[in-house]
Order: structure tokens, then sequence, then C-alpha cells
């Protein structure tokens, strides 16, 4: 057996990582897909909400406009709506105000003080609108733009989320016209916009007039924004962009892993068996009112991302440091694995999180706070995930607060922090043990790059472990030449898309 005792120095590859400014596009098969053909806006008249510019709005009320209704008395409106109708439209405009600041959006519904108080109806129709206005957020502001002339701004701009939140109501999820005008002018007027009470009572008549003709002319690429699909039409190219776009504009499905028995829970659960201990249903619920979650018998997780846990083929009693680790998916499929478990996260929250997902599981695990760059192990172990930082562009379904972010992500950030990671914990390694480094992104600068500059600048000491088919079962079709994964979602529409990842396992020779 390999010596176990404590390297001296680890292991640590120097070679800055590489420079991103000429990207080449990546070599794989094509998948045929249906691009959807999209059209430019015709010009129409604009709703001005700026009386500066505009001779025909009222003195008195200065975002009134000709042919728009007098805005209704606030008593009247407040009526109309509804006190819990009212009281759910306030928490989705909060929660998107919170994302518009930067906040994930799982973080901003779970600190609104206001959802709780929610029934369990209403709670689930705030995180359907707000993810509605997420998903389709491009596609709607392209419809609202030719209604208003100068957009609110300052200490006005959240407005602009009330006007998306109308439209989403009114166009996607076809709420009833008197309720969706009604909700967002008193809306406007209860966050303190009075001023613009007006323009959106003209804007929402408009768009029940307007709305559908105009929603036809745009297309899910819209939602995308300029860097990801630009970025994404050079990697993957437009028909595939065009894909993913696509899919994403749909509610993800519940996937579900489980301990053991898979066609078992398959039945109790109503789901269906996709691959190994994954199983996937449909379900718009709260996921902990289903049969075997009290009783920790399985955990929520997409079925690509428990892909990078199975491929370390762990064997009983051996040892695996489980590196950002949290939320806990991976880190429970290594125990249920039998693996020895050190899992490290650098945040405290996130880390009681996880030890509060193992409790439920019961199961166990060494559990660190720490920076994963600045761990070092007693021994040398068997195995090492790496489930590294990233843009996370691979999730926007699950996490359309990701199409939120107007500008590209700091890659070349996010790369150093991957390249110290990876490159520390190789060092961890026993010889003959291995690593699986896996990013939920799509872009090739977290993924093929990153992994390419560490074998370039290991000399040999370590080696691109190929991924057989018959380890990467339903994923077989996204093995790459090199025996890495590029898990692209439009390549599983046959099951209904996955998450897109990046997965390479390598090993440790000398």
């Amino acid at each position: 057996m390999p010596d176990q005792k404590k390297p001296s120095t680890p292991t640590r590859l120097d070679k800055p990582v590489l420079s991103l400014s000429k990207p080449k596009p990546i070599s794989r098969k094509k998948f045929k897909t249906k691009v959807e053909s999209h059209s430019n806006f015709k010009k129409s008249n604009s709703i001005h909400c700026d009386p500066k510019k505009n001779a025909t709005s009222d003195k008195k009320n200065p975002h009134k406009e000709l042919g728009s209704v007098p805005k209704q008395k606030p008593k009247n409106n407040a009526e109309k709506v509804g006190t819990v109708a009212l009281a759910s439209r306030r928490v989705i405009y909060d929660v998107l105000a919170a994302v518009e600041e930067g906040i994930q959006l799982d973080k901003a519904l779970a600190s609104n003080q206001g959802l709780p108080k929610l029934d369990d109806r209403d709670r689930r129709f705030v995180r359907l609108l707000a993810t509605t206005c997420l998903r389709y957020r491009g596609q709607l502001e392209k419809v609202l733009a030719p209604l208003v002339a100068r957009r609110p701004f300052g200490a006005q701009n959240n407005a602009n989320l009330i006007l998306l939140m109308g439209a989403a109501q009114l166009l996607l999820l076809k709420t009833g016209a008197h309720a969706a005008v009604d909700s967002t002018v008193e809306l406007m007027r209860q966050t303190g916009f009075d001023r613009l009470c007006g323009l959106a009572n003209a804007v929402m008549r408009r768009l029940t007039r307007e709305g559908d003709a105009l929603l036809e002319t745009t297309s899910a690429m819209d939602n995308l924004p300029s860097w990801l699909q630009q970025s994404w039409q050079h990697y993957w190219g437009e028909a595939t962009t065009t894909a993913i776009a696509n899919l994403a504009m749909l509610p993800p499905p519940l996937d579900i892993s489980v301990k053991g028995d898979p066609e078992g829970w398959a039945v109790k659960l109503g789901a269906q068996h996709i691959d190994s201990n994954s199983l996937r249903r449909e379900f718009d619920g709260e996921p902990s009112l289903l049969e075997g979650f009290e009783d920790g018998a399985w955990w929520v997780q997409d079925a690509a991302a428990a892909l990078p846990a199975r491929l370390l083929n762990l064997a009983a009693g051996q040892t695996v440091i489980d590196l950002c680790a949290a939320p806990g998916g991976k880190t429970a499929q290594l125990i249920a694995a039998g693996g020895n478990v050190t899992a490290i996260d650098n945040s405290q929250k996130r880390l009681d999180r996880l030890r509060r997902n193992l409790k439920r599981l019961k199961l166990s695990a060494n559990l660190i706070l720490c920076d994963g760059k600045d761990y070092n192990p007693e021994t040398q172990v068997d195995a090492v995930l790496v489930d590294a930082p990233c843009s996370a562009t691979g999730t926007i379904r699950r996490r359309p607060d990701i199409l939120n972010k107007r500008d590209a992500p700091n890659i070349n950030l996010l790369q150093q922090i991957q390249w110290q990671l990876t490159t520390e914990a190789l060092g961890w390694l026993r010889i003959g043990g291995q690593l699986v480094y896996a990013t939920c992104s799509l872009q090739p600068e977290e993924g093929e790059d990153v992994v390419s500059a560490i074998i370039n600048a290991a000399n040999g000491k370590y080696t691109i472990n190929t991924i057989k088919a018959d380890e990467a079962g339903i994923f077989a079709r996204s093995i790459t030449d090199d025996g890495c994964l590029r898990i692209l979602p439009s390549d599983y529409l046959d099951i209904g898309g996955v998450d897109g990842f990046f997965i390479a396992r390598l090993t440790c020779l000398v």
C-alpha cells in the first residue's frame, strides 16, 4: 500500500492561468436543433414619463398621458386588488429588488420576512412570478420599450420592476386584465412611486391591447445577456445557443438522488428513473412534503450534478476530501458510497446548512470551516472532489437570476480561484489517487482551459483519467475527445434537459 504519511511539501503548479483574449471554438459533435426566428420590433407610439419633454402632460399629474385612464382612488384600487394579493406582490417586488442588487434569488426568497406569512398557494405564486420575471426579462423589456420612451431612473429606477411584474402577469401568466392593471397601479402606489401611477395605468392598458402582438416579435434569445449570447454562439453555435435559451425558459423538473433502491423510490414518488440513483418528476410544490424526505431517504440534486461524485468510484473506507461542499448533495453521495469524507467550505452559513442536511439524511462527515486554498490534510488521501466556484451559467434554468447579470462576470478572477483550489488539492493525493474537477458552467474558460493549463504545467505528475461510457451512463454522449465531459443542457432534450457541466478526472502518477 502506498505511503500515507503527510507530504513534506504539497505539490503546486505555478504556471499562470491562460489569457482569455483569444478564445477558440470548442470542437464537439453537432446536434440538430430547431432555431427560433425572431424579428425586430415595429415602431409604435411611446408613453413618455418625462414631463419636461412631453407637452401633453398634465401639470398636476406629470405622468398622466393623452388617452390614459385617470388613476383610481387609493382606497378603491386597494379594495379591488385585495390585501392578500397585494401582500404577495409586495414580496415579489422586494425579492426582485434584492436580485437587482446582486443577491441570489434563493437567498432573497429565504431572507424575505413577508414570505412565511403567506399561505402555500401564495408562496408558490411568489416564486412563479419572480422566476417568470427573471427568465423572460429580456423579452418583457423589449415589449415595454416602445411603450415607455424614457424609463423611470435614479430613485425611481425600481418602478421598472413593477412594470415588469405587470407585463409578466398579463402576457405570460395570463392574469385577468383588471387584476393585472389594478395590482400594478396599486403596487406602484404602495412602494412610494405615487407619481408614476398614471404611467403604470397607461402602460398596462396599452399592454392589454398590444402586448400579445409585441411579444410575438420577441424570442427566448432576447433573455440572454449580450455577453452570454455572444460567448455561447462563439463556442457552441447559433442552433445550440437558441436551444439552451429556449430550454431555460421552462420551469425545471425536480431531480432527486436516492441512497438506494432507485426503482422502488421511482414508484413511490411517481418519478422516472433516469440514471444511476437519479430520479426525475414534475413538481411545483415543496419537496419536503414528499414521501421519504423527512426520513432522509433522498435529497434534491440535478442529474448532471450527481455525476462528479460518482466518477470517483469510491471503495468503502477510502479517504476523500470534498471542497466547496455545501449544500451537500455531492457530500451525501460520497458518504453513501462508503467514503471517509472530509467536507470543507469557507462559509459558516453554508457549512451549517450542510450540517443540517446531513443530519436529516442520517449521514456523517468531518466538517471543516476553511478556505480550501489554506487547507493541508494530515495524510495523503485517496480522492478529492473540487466542485469549483464558477459563473454557474449552466444552471440558468434553475437560477434565472443569473440572466439578470447584464455584465460579464470576472472570469479571470474565477479562473484564479479554480486554478489555486485545484492545484493545491492535487498535492493532497497519494500516488494513484484521483481528483474530479467540476464546474456548472458553460464557459470553456472555466473548464477545458483550466484543466489543459494544469496538465501542461504538471510535467507528467498528473494525467487525465479518461471517463468511460459505462461510467457516464446517459451522459456518455457528452464525453469529449480528451476523455472529459462537456454537458450541454440542449443535448438532453429527450429527458427534458439538465444543468450544464464540465467534468474532468485527474490521476496522480508520481
